[in-house]
């Protein structure tokens, strides 16, 4: 198969792996994300979020509010890559998400010496620290390590 006629075969929503791969994937995610909004909204009415006349006014907004939300992960889920315009073939094999697999490797090392170090101070000196803040911490040492690093990887290059 050339070139042209593989990237002709390829479009900007791409289509479905099921059904032949005919079917473009908007025309699943489009109603699929519209019904998974509207018991969104149902359920906002079951649950009793607000009373009397705007239940149905609030209802209503939340089902707008998430069928765009609700379209888009169903279209992630059912689009197959490889019928999308522009997309890479192979993602995996980016430099980009080499060096994002790097920085996440050197990233846990970081962050399993840095909290090890730091509950070792804190069994030393019996200083009590509130769990919300000790996770928030382990969750910013990873978050920090791995930005630095891939931005290093980047850098380098």
């Amino acid at each position: 198969m050339n070139t042209e006629s593989h990237n002709d075969s390829r479009t900007r929503w791409g289509r479905v792996n099921f059904a032949g791969g005919h079917v473009p994937a908007m025309a699943v995610a489009i109603p699929a994300g519209l019904i998974l909004a509207i018991g969104v909204g149902a359920l906002t009415l079951l649950t009793k979020v607000a009373q009397g006349d705007q239940a149905l006014v609030i209802a209503g907004v939340f089902a707008l509010v998430m069928s765009w939300g609700f379209i888009g992960l169903i279209w992630i889920l059912v689009v197959d890559r490889s019928t999308l315009r522009g997309a890479i073939d192979n993602p995996d094999e980016s430099i980009e998400s080499k060096w994002l697999d790097s920085a996440m490797a050197g990233a846990l090392r970081d962050t399993i010496t840095l909290t090890g170090l730091t509950l070792a101070a804190l069994a030393i000196t019996g200083f009590d620290l509130d769990v919300m803040w000790a996770l928030i911490g382990v969750i910013g040492i990873a978050f920090f390590s791995t930005v630095v690093r891939y931005l290093m990887a980047k850098k380098r290059g």
